[in-house]
Parts: structure tokens; sequence; C-alpha cells
């Protein structure tokens, strides 16, 4: 079998590589902002709210409440499949829908 070099494609942001780091980004506006303009390249989900709000000419405020609204529907479309693929998991621990946090 070949290597196949294949894109990097992701639904959200490359989590960055030490608390340290994650931290800092999270304590600036403007470093959040910026990691969410350069993620567009590799997230469907970021440059379709993006695309989605300039063509409707959304303010900043908006374009992050689109992009967050999407984020968490996302998450929670996620989230109902990892609890249909774990019941069907005989080895996986017991996810109950109930004990969601």
């Amino acid at each position: 079998m070949s290597n196949i070099d294949f894109p990097e494609v992701r639904m959200g942001l490359k989590r960055p590589a030490t608390v340290e780091e994650q931290m800092k980004i999270q304590a600036d506006i403007g470093a959040m902002r910026k990691a969410i303009t350069f993620g567009q390249r590799d997230s469907s989900l970021i440059n379709r709210c993006l695309r989605v709000a300039e063509h409707n000419g959304l303010s900043g405020e908006e374009t992050y409440v689109l992009l967050a609204y999407n984020a968490l529907c996302q998450l929670e479309d996620f989230w109902q499949r990892q609890l249909k693929l774990s019941a069907l998991d005989i080895h996986a621990p017991a996810m109950h829908a109930d004990n969601q946090t």
C-alpha cells in the first residue's frame, strides 16, 4: 500500500499544542478571531458560516453568533451519533442521554 497524503480537513479549529498557548489565545479576542479566520481554510463549518455571514451582510457579532449556533448544532449531532454508536459496541462504557452535562 502506498503512502497517500490527504489534505487536512477539520470541522472546527485545531487545538493549541499546550494548555498555556490555549489560555493565551482565549484571553485575547483578537487572537481568537485570527484563529477562526485562518481556520476557514481547513474547516468546512467555519468556511460555510463566514461565507453565509458575508453574503447576508451580517455584523461581526451576528457572524460569531451564527458560527457558535452552527458549531453547537454540529456538536449535538456528533454527541447523538456517539450515543447511538456506543449502544452498538459491546465493549464501550455505558453512555446514557440522561447523564449529559
